[in-house]
C-alpha cells in the first residue's frame, strides 16, 4: 500500500472481512513483492466508504424557509382604473393636472426638461435628461398619497432594495414614479428607517466637543486609579496585575503588582499606597466590582473619601491613568523582553523613570512638582563621575529651607497650572475639529452604539431607549430594560421613530406625523439632476412638509406643531405671494429718463436669459415695456456655479430720492433676545418680489434685453430703497407682536416657555395669511433650542461665531492689495465683540489701508502676527452671553498708544463677571 496509514483507517485494503465475521485461521504472513504497481491501478482496485451523521442528514433534507418579503403581492393589485381614481381624487395632484393640460414645460439649466402628460387617462410627469438626444426620456408615473408608503417600502426596505442611501433610493423611485415633495418623503423615510438607524456606522456618528477636568492645585487631593491585567506569564511571586494610581496634581504615578483583584486586596493596596502619599479627597475610577462593591464604600466612608466613577464604555473620562496604563505596559514590555517573568521586579525602576521625565502637558517632572527639586538619578550620578564635581549646597535654617522650598514650590506649580491650561486648549482644539454639540431631552429615544453580537453580520445597535434625564453636559440618563443607566453622549444616537399616518373612513387624517430634520453625517443627499432647480420656478416645488424642525422636541411638541403646520400649509410655499401692505414708489430729482445700453452677454447665456424673463412673465413679476428708461442686465456666478439674473439700477438709483427708513441694528436685536429658549426662524419668499411697484412708476424700472424692453410689477432687487420699503412692510406686519424680531426677511421667534412658542407662532402664521406673504419652507426652522441668526449660533444665553463664517475666515491667504486687506478687516471685524483689543491687534493691518500708501502692501512681521492673531481669536470657539435686562451692567474699559477698548459685563449670580 502506498498510503497505508490513510488505507487502514478508510478501509480500502482488498480482501478485508466484516468486523462481524473474522478468519479464526488468519496469521500474519510477509511477502516481499518484487512488482511495483502504478499508482492508478492501485487507486482502481480500491473500494471506498465514508459515513453521514444524523444531523448532516437532517440538515439535507430540511426544506428551505423562504425569504422574508416587506410587502404582501395581495397589497399591490391595482388595476389601471383603479389608479386613475385615485389620480383624480388626489388633492394633492390637482396642481399637476392643470399643468398636464396647459403642456407647460419646465427647463433646467443643465439641459433637461420636465412636463406632465396623460396617457390613457394616467398622469405621467416626463423627463428628458438630455436636449442632444431623446433616447434618456424617462416617463415617471404620478403616485397618489395612498401608494406612496408602499413605494417607498420596495424601494427602500425590500428584499431588492438593499436598505440603500438618500440619493440612491431617491433615483431608483424617481426611474418609475414621481410626486410632489419626493425628496423630503426619501430623506424622512430612510431616516426613520429601523434596520438602518440600528446598524448605522459608529463611526460616522459625530462626537460630541471635548470636556474640560477642573485643575487640581493640590498635590494627591483627587487621584485616578485602575486595574491592568490580567498579564502573562504570571511571574515568579503569583502575581499577575497591576493597581496604577495617578495624582491629578503632579502627575505622580503609583503601581503595585497583585496576585489576585479581589476587593479586599485591592483595598489593602490602595492603604498601602495612602500610607506614603496621604488620604485623598477624591479618587476617579472605572465601575469595575472592585471599585463599587460594599468594602469599598465602607472603606472611603471611614476615610472620608469621596468616590467618582465613569459612564460605561467611556474611558476617555479616566483618561490620565488609561494614558500611564499604556506607557507603563510599553515600559514592561521592552525592558522584560528577555525574562517575562520578573515583570514585576522591573515595577520600582520604571516607575522612577517616569517620574524623572518631564510631562508634555505641565513642563517639569512629577518629582519636581511634588518634592520642589529634582532627584538624583542614574544621568545625575554619572555627570558627577566623570566631572568629578559635586554640587555642594549651601547649608541653611530649617525656617530659610522651609520658606524658599514654598517658595519654589508655588512658582512651580504656578507654572505648571499655566501649562496644563495651554495644553488643555490645545487639545480640545484638536479635538473639537471634528466634533458637533449633539444634545438629547427628556422623552427623546436614542440607540445606545454598543453591539448587541459579536458576529459583524448579526450586530446592531441596542435600543431604542428613553431618556429620563440629563446629568452635566455630556451624559444623560437612560431607562434601559426597567433600570436606569448613565451613559456619555458620545455613546448615544438619536433615534427616529416613523409616525404612520391614521386612516379613518379611508381617507388620510390632516395631520401624517412630525415634520423632523433629521442630519445623516456622510451620506450624500444632494439632490439629483430631476429636482434640481436653479433659477425662477415656475411650479411650487416645496411644500409645508419641508420646513424643516428642531430633532431636540419629543413626539408631542412634533405633533403639535405639525398641526399648526398644516393649518397654515398655503403659506408655505417657494413661489412669492402678494401683499397690500405697502407699495414701491420711485422718487426721482429728475425727470430726465435713464437710459443705458445693454451690456454684451455670452452666447452660452442668452438661453438662460431668456428662460428667465419667460419665468418671470409666467409668474407675473414683470411685463413688456415701452418705456423710455432703460438699466442693463448682468449675469452673477454664484458660489454654487448657479447663474443668478441681476439687474444694473446704479445710475437710476444716483438719482432717486433716498428712503430714511431705517433698518433694524443687529446688535438691539441681539439683546432682545435674552434667555429666551426656544426658536423659530421665518424666511419669506423672495421678499422683495412680494411688494407691489405702484403702476405709474413701473416704466422706471425697465431693464434691456436681447430679447426685448422689460419692466417689474413688483419691487426688483438692487433698488437703493428696496430695504427700507421692505423694513416699513415688516414693522407694519409685527407692529404689537411680542417675542418678535426680524431682520429684512428673516423673521425670529423667541420664548421662554413652549405654549408661549407655539401661540406666537400661530399668530405671526395668521398675520402673515392676511397680509398675502409666503415663506420659504426649506429656510424655516421651528423649535429649537439654539439656532443660526445673522451669522451667530443663538441658544442657552450664549451668543458664538457662525461655524462657516469663521472657516471661511481661517481660509483667508494672505492680503496682497489695499483692496484685499480692507476686504480681511471688514470680514474679521463682523466678529470684533468676540476679540478682546481688537483695534489694538489689527491696528498694523489698518495702517495698510491708508490713502497714501501703495496698493501692494508692504508685508512685514507685524502684519503677519496681528493677521494670524485675529483667525487665532476667531478660530478658538470664543462664547458671549446674551445680556439680561433685569440684571445690573458693569463697563470696563482700557486704554493704549494705539486704541481704546471697553467690555460690557454681568454678574452670573456666582460672584464672577461674564461678558
Amino acid at each position: 500500500m502506498e498510503k497505508p496509514l490513510y488505507d487502514v483507517i478508510i478501509g480500502n485494503i482488498e480482501g478485508a472481512r466484516e468486523p462481524e465475521n473474522p478468519n479464526l485461521k488468519w496469521s500474519p504472513v510477509c511477502i516481499q513483492s518484487s512488482v511495483q504497481e502504478a499508482p492508478e491501478e492501485q487507486i482502481a482496485d480500491t473500494n471506498y466508504a465514508a459515513v453521514e451523521t444524523r444531523s448532516q442528514k437532517r440538515n439535507r433534507e430540511r426544506p428551505i424557509k423562504p425569504l422574508e418579503v416587506v410587502i404582501k403581492s395581495s397589497d399591490l393589485d391595482v388595476t389601471p382604473e383603479e389608479m386613475v381614481k385615485a389620480q383624480q381624487s388626489d388633492d394633492t395632484l390637482s396642481k399637476l393636472w392643470k399643468l398636464a393640460e396647459t403642456g407647460v414645460v419646465k427647463e433646467y439649466t443643465k439641459g433637461s426638461k420636465t412636463r406632465f402628460i396623460t396617457v390613457k387617462g394616467l398622469l405621467y410627469r416626463e423627463y428628458i435628461k438630455s436636449l442632444a438626444s431623446t433616447s434618456d426620456q424617462i416617463n415617471q408615473m404620478v403616485l397618489p398619497t395612498q401608494f406612496r408608503e408602499k413605494v417607498l417600502e420596495i424601494g427602500h426596505e425590500g428584499i431588492m432594495a438593499g436598505h440603500l442611501g438618500v440619493k440612491k433610493t431617491l433615483d431608483r423611485i424617481q426611474t418609475n414614479f414621481y410626486w410632489p415633495g419626493i425628496e423630503g418623503d426619501v430623506r424622512r423615510f430612510c431616516a426613520s428607517c429601523d434596520v438602518c438607524q440600528r446598524t448605522f456606522p459608529k463611526g460616522r456618528v459625530t462626537r460630541v466637543a471635548l470636556g474640560s477636568m477642573p485643575l487640581i492645585d493640590t498635590p494627591f487631593k483627587r487621584v485616578a486609579v485602575d486595574l491592568v491585567g490580567p498579564l502573562q506569564p504570571m511571574t515568579a511571586r503569583g502575581n499577575r496585575y497591576i493597581l496604577t494610581l495617578v495624582d491629578f496634581a503632579t502627575r505622580y504615578p503609583e503601581a503595585v503588582a497583585l496576585p489576585r483583584i479581589d476587593t479586599e486586596r485591592v483595598a489593602e493596596a490602595l492603604l498601602d499606597i495612602f500610607s506614603r502619599i496621604g488620604v485623598p479627597e477624591e479618587i476617579l475610577s472605572d465601575l469595575g466590582s472592585q471599585f463599587t462593591s460594599s468594602i469599598m464604600k465602607e472603606v472611603g466612608r471611614l476615610l472620608s473619601i469621596k468616590q467618582l466613577n465613569t459612564t460605561p464604555y467611556h474611558p476617555q473620562c479616566n483618561g490620565l491613568v488609561e494614558r500611564f496604563n499604556g506607557t507603563l505596559k510599553r515600559m514592561l514590555r521592552k525592558m522584560c523582553s528577555e525574562r517575562p517573568a520578573d515583570w514585576d521586579r522591573y515595577l520600582p525602576a520604571l516607575l522612577f523613570a517616569y517620574r524623572e521625565a518631564p510631562q508634555e502637558s505641565l513642563g517639569f517632572a512629577p518629582f519636581e512638582l511634588l518634592y520642589g527639586r529634582m532627584l538624583r538619578g542614574p544621568l545625575t550620578i554619572l555627570k558627577e563621575v566623570w566631572s568629578g564635581e559635586k554640587i555642594e549646597e549651601e547649608v541653611k535654617s530649617t525656617y530659610q529651607y522651609v520658606m524658599e522650598l514654598r517658595d519654589r514650590l508655588e512658582a512651580t506649580c504656578e507654572l505648571a497650572r499655566n501649562e496644563l491650561l495651554k495644553s488643555a486648549k490645545r487639545y480640545k482644539k484638536s479635538f473639537d475639529v471634528r466634533s458637533k454639540d449633539r444634545k438629547f431631552k427628556v422623552g427623546d429615544m436614542v440607540l445606545i452604539l454598543l453591539p448587541t453580537d459579536s458576529n459583524k453580520l448579526l450586530m446592531q445597535w441596542k435600543g431604542p431607549f428613553e431618556v429620563i434625564k440629563k446629568i452635566g453636559l455630556s451624559d444623560y440618563r437612560l431607562l434601559v430594560n426597567g433600570n436606569e443607566k448613565t451613559f456619555h453622549a458620545n455613546l448615544l444616537k438619536l433615534y427616529v421613530p416613523r409616525v404612520k399616518p391614521v386612516r379613518q373612513n379611508g381617507k388620510s387624517p390632516e395631520v401624517g406625523g412630525a415634520v423632523i430634520k433629521v442630519k445623516v453625517i456622510n451620506e450624500d443627499t444632494s439632490e439629483s439632476d430631476f429636482a434640481n432647480v436653479d433659477l425662477v420656478s415656475l411650479e411650487q416645488v416645496e411644500s409645508v412638509d419641508d420646513v424643516m424642525m428642531s430633532s431636540e422636541r419629543n413626539q408631542g411638541e412634533n405633533l403639535e406643531c405639525s398641526k399648526v403646520l398644516r393649518r397654515y400649509s398655503d403659506i408655505f410655499t417657494d413661489l412669492p405671494g402678494y401683499t397690500t401692505l405697502v407699495q414701491h414708489k420711485i422718487n426721482l430729482t429728475t425727470d430726465d429718463p435713464i437710459r443705458s445700453r445693454a451690456y454684451p452677454i455670452p452666447l452660452a447665456t442668452q438661453d438662460i436669459v431668456k428662460r428667465e424673463i419667460d419665468a418671470m412673465l409666467k409668474l407675473n413679476v414683470i411685463e413688456k415695456s415701452e418705456s423710455p428708461y432703460a438699466s442693463p442686465i448682468v449675469l452673477v456666478e454664484k458660489p454654487d456655479g448657479s447663474i443668478r439674473f441681476c439687474v444694473d439700477f446704479r445710475k437710476l438709483n444716483n438719482v432717486t430720492v433716498f428712503d430714511p427708513e431705517p433698518n433694524p441694528n443687529p446688535e438691539d436685536l441681539m439683546t432682545k433676545l435674552g434667555t429666551a429658549k426656544f426658536y423659530s426662524r421665518l424666511d419669506l419668499t423672495k421678499g422683495y418680489w412680494q411688494i407691489p411697484v405702484v403702476e405709474e412708476d413701473r416704466p422706471k424700472t425697465a431693464f434691456i434685453t436681447s430679447h426685448g424692453l422689460f419692466q417689474f410689477k413688483v419691487l426688483p432687487f438692487g433698488m437703493v430703497n428696496a430695504p427700507a420699503v421692505f423694513t416699513r412692510m415688516m414693522r407694519k406686519l409685527l407692529d404689537g407682536q411680542e417675542n418678535v424680531i426680524n431682520y429684512i426677511d428673516d423673521i425670529l421667534i423667541f420664548t421662554n416657555t413652549w405654549e408661549e412658542h407655539m401661540t406666537t407662532l400661530k399668530s405671526v402664521l395668521h398675520r402673515l395669511r392676511e397680509s398675502g406673504l409666503t415663506a420659504r419652507p426649506s429656510k424655516c426652522f421651528l423649535g429649537a433650542t439654539s439656532i443660526d441668526f445673522l451669522g451667530h449660533i443663538i441658544g442657552d444665553g450664549l451668543m458664538k461665531p457662525q461655524p462657516d463664517k469663521v472657516k471661511k475666515i481661517w481660509g483667508v491667504q494672505r492680503p496682497r492689495t489695499k483692496k484685499e486687506v480692507r476686504s480681511f478687516i471688514g470680514l474679521a471685524n463682523y466678529y470684533r465683540k468676540f476679540i478682546p483689543n481688537f483695534a489694538a491687534i489689527a491696528a498694523p493691518l489698518t495702517d495698510l489701508t491708508k490713502s497714501r500708501g501703495p496698493k501692494q502692501v508692504e508685508w512685514g512681521e507685524a502684519q503677519q502676527n496681528a493677521f494670524d492673531t485675529l483667525k487665532l481669536r476667531l478660530s478658538s470657539s470664543p462664547i458671549l452671553h446674551l445680556p439680561d435686562a433685569q440684571k445690573t451692567f458693569i463697563q470696563r474699559t482700557d486704554a493704549s498708544d494705539v486704541g481704546v477698548g471697553a467690555v460690557l459685563l454681568q454678574s452670573d449670580g456666582e460672584h464672577m463677571c461674564i461678558p
